[in-house]
Parts: C-alpha cells; structure tokens; sequence
C-alpha cells in the first residue's frame, strides 16, 4: 500500500505524462505536489523501491518511465454505460 505522498505523486506523473507527453520537471512537481525537492526525490525512490516506476538516470525527474500507474488493486473500472459503446447511442 502506497503513502499518500507517493500516491499523489504517482498520480500527478501519470496524469501530466497523458496531457503534455513528457515527464514533468521537478519545479512543476514542487508546484503541483506542493512538497519540497527532498520530500519529491524521497517519493520517487519509494515508488522505485516498490516498483511503481523505473529510474535509472537520477539526474533528472524527466528520466522517470512509469511500470504501474494506479496503486495495485485500485486500478479504475468501465462504467457499465461506457462499455456498451457506439450501441447506446444506436439503440435509442
């Protein structure tokens, strides 16, 4: 089970990883995590410890590859409506 701060981070990353394509940097993460540089780099090293993401250049957060980007077991599920598809609207 992920800590909070891991959780959010691991959010935060997969979530602007979708929007912009790229990995943010870690002034972006200090902004949007609202936690400083040591308490980010702690996060990451414990979502790579528990094998959440891989970092392999620690140089930069941008090197960071995501493996899993839910918590395990809490990954979302198709609302019943989304999974009947184009047919919803056809069969109307």
């Amino acid at each position: 089970m992920l800590a909070d701060s891991e959780r959010k981070l691991l959010r935060i990353l997969s979530n602007y990883l979708t929007r912009h394509n790229k990995m943010p940097t870690i002034d972006q993460l200090e902004t949007m995590a609202g936690k400083r540089k040591d308490q980010i780099i702690q996060s990451l090293r414990e979502l790579e410890k528990q094998q959440y993401i891989r970092w392999e250049n620690k140089s930069s957060v941008e090197y960071v590859v995501i493996l899993e980007a839910w918590e395990r077991g809490t990954a979302p599920t198709k609302s019943p409506n989304i999974s009947r598809g184009a047919n919803y609207w056809t069969m109307y």
